[in-house]
C-alpha cells in the first residue's frame, strides 16, 4: 500500500470533498429542473380567467382546462388545492355558470313595459312575434318593434346594408336601430348559428353584434336568451344541435353576459323537461320550435324577469332589492 505524506493526504482529502460538493451541486441543479418541469406542465392546464358558481368568498382553486366540465364538481374536486400552482381568485369576479349570471325573478310589468323594446332574433324570435300577438297576454298593443327573421345568425346582422322583413316589407336593421335608440333589446339567437358554426365561432361573432348595437344605441338596456333546448330525439338526428353543443354554447353566453354587463333570459331552464331537453307537450314537430303554449310561457317569464328600474311599470308594489342593473 502507498504511504502518502501528511500534506498529501491533506490535498487528497481537499480533492475529495471538492468532488463531493460537487455532485451535490450537480444533483441540487438536477432537483430544481425537475421542479421547474412539473411546475409547467401543471401551469399548461390552468385555464385563464376563473370559474367557479359561488360568491362573496375567496377560495384557493386549481383550474384544469375542461371546457364542458360542471364547474360545481370542478371546484368539488380542487377546493381547498394548497401547491405553488394555485390561484387565489376573487369569486364575484369568476365566470360564473348561467344561474350566476341569469336576470333574477321580479314583480311583473305591465304590457306597456314592452313599448320601447327591439325584439332582434331569428326564428324562434320571428314565432314569439306571432303568437304573442295574438295570446292571453297579448303584445298587439305595445309599440315594440321586431326585427326578427328566419335563418339568422349574429352574422346575418353584422352584414353591411342588412334588410330584413319586419312584417311590413323590408327594413334596414341598423337604421331602425339608430332612429329608435330603443329602452330595452331582446335578442334570441343561436339555434340557426350553431347549425354552421361552431360555440366558439357563434360566441366571438355575437360579442361583434353586441359590441355594434352598443356603438349604435349606447344607453340600451340589453337582454341575451340563452339557445333553448332541443327535443332528445332532434338532439340525436341534428348533432350541431346536440345537448353537450347547447350547453357549452350556453356557458359561452352566459359568460359573454357576465364580461359585457348584459342581462340574462335564461329560457332553456323555462322551456326544459327533467333530463335538460325541450319538453314534448311544448314541442313543434321539428323538436325546436314551439307551440302557442311554448311561446306564452317565454312571453311570461319576460313580464316576470326584467332588471329592476323605479321607473318600470310593475302590476304590483316594485321590488324591495336595491335597484339591479347589468354589470
Amino acid at each position: 500500500m502507498a504511504k502518502y505524506t501528511p500534506e498529501e493526504k491533506k490535498r487528497r482529502k481537499r480533492r475529495r470533498r471538492r468532488k463531493k460538493m460537487l455532485r451535490l451541486a450537480v444533483m441540487g441543479v438536477a432537483v430544481v429542473a425537475m421542479a421547474f418541469g412539473m411546475v409547467k406542465l401543471v401551469e399548461g392546464m390552468i385555464v385563464p380567467g376563473d370559474a367557479t358558481v359561488e360568491t362573496g368568498r375567496t377560495h384557493t382553486v386549481l383550474h384544469i382546462q375542461q371546457p364542458n366540465t360542471d364547474v360545481s364538481k370542478q371546484i368539488d374536486k380542487w377546493y381547498g388545492y394548497t401547491g405553488e400552482v394555485a390561484q387565489t381568485i376573487n369569486l364575484e369576479n369568476t365566470i360564473p355558470e348561467i344561474d350566476m349570471v341569469r336576470v333574477p325573478e321580479s314583480d311583473p310589468v305591465a304590457i306597456s313595459y314592452f313599448d320601447d323594446v327591439i325584439f332582434l332574433g331569428d326564428s324562434l324570435a320571428d314565432g314569439f312575434k306571432v303568437y304573442t300577438r295574438t295570446g292571453s297576454l297579448t303584445l298587439k298593443d305595445s309599440k315594440a318593434v321586431y326585427l326578427t327573421q328566419k335563418s339568422t345568425s349574429p352574422r346575418t346582422f353584422l352584414q353591411p346594408g342588412v334588410k330584413i322583413d319586419a312584417g311590413e316589407g323590408l327594413v334596414d336593421v341598423w337604421a331602425v336601430i339608430e332612429q329608435r335608440q330603443p329602452g330595452k333589446m331582446y335578442i334570441t339567437l343561436g339555434t340557426n348559428a350553431l347549425m354552421g358554426m361552431t360555440p366558439q365561432e357563434f360566441i366571438a361573432s355575437y360579442e361583434q353584434l353586441i359590441d355594434k348595437i352598443r356603438r349604435t344605441t349606447p344607453n340600451t338596456v340589453i337582454y341575451v336568451t340563452t339557445i333553448t333546448p332541443t327535443t332528445y330525439r332532434t338532439s340525436i338526428q341534428k348533432p350541431q344541435l346536440s345537448f353537450d353543443r347547447i350547453y357549452e354554447a350556453n356557458q359561452l353566453i352566459a359568460q359573454m353576459c357576465r364580461n359585457k354587463g348584459l342581462g340574462l333570459i335564461n329560457l332553456y331552464d323555462v322551456l326544459k323537461d327533467d333530463s335538460g331537453y325541450l319538453r314534448s307537450e311544448i314541442a313543434r314537430a321539428d323538436g325546436y320550435h314551439l307551440t302557442p303554449s311554448g311561446y306564452q310561457q317565454w312571453l311570461d317569464y319576460l313580464i316576470t324577469h326584467t332588471l329592476y328600474a323605479p321607473w318600470n311599470p310593475y302590476v304590483t308594489a316594485a321590488p324591495a332589492a336595491e335597484e339591479v342593473q347589468p354589470v
